[in-house]
């Protein structure tokens, strides 16, 4: 919607018009032609009776517009391709997750989900699968479709790639650490206590205990 300058006196504006205040005798009112109407820029700012058309005009439109787009379909950001296949993958896993529990949760008179629709027209009665079902197949097939382009494009790969350099440069740090303090990170005592609370900081990490796993020869004669 557009700010208007001493608007107390107008009805509210209303999605999908021109609202902009008319010029006419009698109590104050807006414009309901539809939004953009008789311009290039239909659906969005002003009509064309309004300065629609005008530089202005199509400027508004094209913020209005951007606003729109991101109200929609969120604004757009920087994201590594296997990032987003990533994303993706997970995103579809957690749809298909809450299909599964909106399934579980419609049931009959028996208690049992409700897996098929009856639908009465004129040709008779005939059961459908329930639309929540078609769905949740529909979701599944992308999920593969989403996990196959996942791992062609990489994604595990690069991710293991990810884990070991973020293990190697952690346990860098930790040894380097130790060193300055005077000790050996070799030595039994010390090995155990970073053992310890590597694997009790690992524990509260919620799926993603395997950035703090210790690798099985880290290549710079630390032993844990």
């Amino acid at each position: 919607m557009r700010p208007r300058r001493d608007d107390g006196d107008l009805p509210p504006e209303l999605p999908g018009k021109c609202n902009s205040r008319k010029r006419a005798d009698g109590p104050p009112t807006r414009c309901r032609m539809t939004a953009g109407h008789g311009t290039t820029h239909l659906g969005h700012g002003q009509c064309s009776r309004h300065g629609g058309s005008t530089q202005t005009g199509r400027a508004i439109a094209a913020k209005e517009l951007v606003a729109d787009v991101a109200r929609r379909f969120g604004a757009p950001r920087e994201i590594d391709p296997l990032l987003a296949l990533q994303e993706e993958v997970s995103r579809t896993a957690g749809l298909i997750d809450l299909i599964e529990g909106e399934v579980n949760a419609t049931v009959g008179p028996d208690g049992r989900p409700m897996l098929v629709e009856t639908i009465n027209g004129r040709e008779g009665t005939r059961t459908t699968p329930s639309p929540l079902l078609d769905l949740h197949h529909r979701e599944r097939r992308h999920f593969v479709a989403a996990a196959r382009a996942a791992l062609d494009g990489g994604v595990v790969t690069e991710r293991d790639r990810w884990i070991a350099d973020y293990q190697h440069r952690v346990l860098g740090l930790i040894a380097g650490i130790i060193r300055g303090l005077g000790l050996d990170p070799d030595a039994p005592e010390v090995v155990a206590v970073v053992s310890r609370c590597l694997g009790e900081f690992a524990a509260t990490t919620s799926g993603r205990s395997e950035l703090l796993a210790v690798p099985a020869d880290d290549g710079d004669g630390v032993s844990w």
